[in-house]
């Protein structure tokens, strides 16, 4: 699997590396997630609080060791409330508002996913779909990079 490397430094100065596994994978190609999602997602971060936005994506390091770290990312840490299962999606937006789905995390989703990839891609959209349709099963975080304003 390939790797994109994710440097989080939160607001209190706590740093964490992230390894996230490449998406593309799964879908022959970067899952498109369409604009509605984000628009939902924004009106779930307003209506739960088990849903907020903060700033933490400090550095972005694609598969090739490349710098990616000035595009418009986001990363959102979701846990399971009823499992208690971490899983990790990451982001690139698009000039048109919707966005790729470029890598998930942590190992053990990716691992998990990697079994069959015709299941693994209809849990990854069913997931990305509860995100939005079922929201006091999840807490999620959306991380934001730290060079935007």
């Amino acid at each position: 699997m390939k790797t994109w490397k994710v440097l989080i430094k939160y607001s209190d100065g706590n740093v964490e590396n992230l390894d996230l596994y490449d998406a593309s994978g799964y879908f022959d190609g970067y899952l498109n997630i369409k604009r509605s999602f984000f628009n939902s997602l924004t009106r779930a971060i307003k209506m739960s609080k088990k849903y907020t936005t903060g700033k933490g994506i400090e550095k972005v390091i694609n598969p090739e060791g490349e710098d990616w770290t000035l595009n418009p990312w986001m990363l959102l840490i979701v846990e399971d409330n009823e499992k208690n299962n971490p899983f990790w999606f990451f982001v690139k937006r698009e000039s048109n508002l919707s966005g790729l789905l470029v890598a998930i995390g942590p190992k053990a989703f990716a691992d998990y996913s990697n079994g069959n990839a015709t299941e693994a891609k209809r849990d990854i959209k069913r997931l990305i779909n509860y995100l939005i349709a079922y929201l006091n099963k999840f807490n999620c975080i959306v991380l934001l990079p730290n060079h935007i304003e």
